[in-house]
């Protein structure tokens, strides 16, 4: 099994409440509603060959797609998951996540998750308290790994 169905495995449909179909290239794409929210556990892979700010914007593209988001109307909260052979030489903070909710995707935390285990990750925070689950959502993601 590959570190994609482990995280769909462990998520779906227990977190993630949908798994959609795929229309980009997106590796899975996990979907959860709330009375007014609507929330996005999307995985890729990572490309070496292009800067991770890249990658974040272009993950941001492929989930408007998916999702068909729009920003006042149809905003949804999202995780990116990065998959790699190795965890690249970057640091938390060149894992950019948004301040505002001024998009229509709006990026909550962005992980890269190696497939022996090693995690990077940055999350949304306020007055350094983090919410939505992300403790739970990380620690889900390095089990996935392993």
């Amino acid at each position: 099994m590959n570190i994609v169905n482990n995280i769909e495995n462990s998520f779906y449909p227990e977190v993630y409440s949908q798994s959609l179909p795929l229309n980009t290239d997106l590796s899975l794409c996990l979907l959860k509603k709330t009375r007014l929210a609507k929330y996005v556990l999307a995985v890729r892979d990572f490309d070496s060959d292009l800067d991770v700010k890249t990658q974040i914007a272009n993950a941001r593209k492929l989930i408007q797609q998916q999702t068909s988001a729009m920003w006042l109307f149809k905003e949804i909260g999202t995780y990116i998951v990065f998959v790699c052979d190795e965890l690249p030489d970057l640091a938390e903070s060149q894992l950019e996540i948004d301040r505002t909710g001024f998009h229509a995707v709006i990026v909550q935390g962005v992980h890269l998750v190696s497939k022996s285990g090693a995690h990077l990750f940055n999350h949304s925070k306020w007055l350094n308290k983090s919410f939505g689950g992300t403790e739970s959502i990380a620690s889900r993601l390095v089990n996935s790994a392993i």
